[in-house]
């Protein structure tokens, strides 16, 4: 099943975005514009004791190591909604700084309510004060979610959490000028 959403072009709006879901994987992909250079989005997306700042569904972000390759291990615990029913989802990530501009995580299933998943954060500057965001995730959830609605509602938290951290990092961008 795939969900395809496009969206305005304006600064700190998603692009398009789309969701897949079979045998249990969902398949992400998120494109987005964010009104703050590039290094400040980077900087933002890899504060990982402060990710809570920038999503709300975020509850705990902790660095827990850097090993001596440049491999972070980050702890998250998220609020996760389907429908009335919530549930505290852990993720443990090893996460690795490609370059200036590339982050990709992979998901520690023994550390996380996820069997396997793999993400990857893609930067680009369309200008010097904008950013391109592309996000793409695939996992495995170790926890039910609706097969029929899975997919939507996934897709539909995606878009908001990218269009919340957006906000969150351009009123910084803001606050931060002289």
């Amino acid at each position: 099943m795939l969900l395809f959403m496009p969206a305005g072009a304006a600064a700190g709006d998603i692009l398009e975005s789309s969701v897949t879901h079979a045998d249990g994987r969902y398949d992400l992909a998120i494109r987005a514009r964010i009104d703050a250079p590039s290094d400040a989005v980077y900087r933002a997306i890899t504060d990982y004791s402060n990710l809570a700042a920038i999503n709300p569904d975020i509850e705990v972000s902790e660095l827990l190591e850097t090993n001596a390759a440049g491999v972070y291990s980050v702890r998250t615990v998220i609020n996760v909604c389907i429908l009335v029913f919530c549930k505290q989802v852990e993720q443990l990530q090893h996460v690795t700084h490609m370059d200036a501009d590339t982050i990709e995580a992979v998901i520690v299933p023994e550390g996380s309510d996820f069997r396997s998943g793999f993400a990857r954060w893609q930067l680009s500057s369309p200008t010097a004060a904008t950013t391109e965001l592309q996000f793409a995730e695939t996992f495995e959830p170790d926890f039910w979610v609706p097969p029929v609605i899975g997919p939507w509602l996934i897709q539909r938290k995606l878009v908001r959490e990218v269009t919340e951290t957006a906000a969150y990092i351009e009123a910084r961008q803001g606050a931060d000028r002289p």
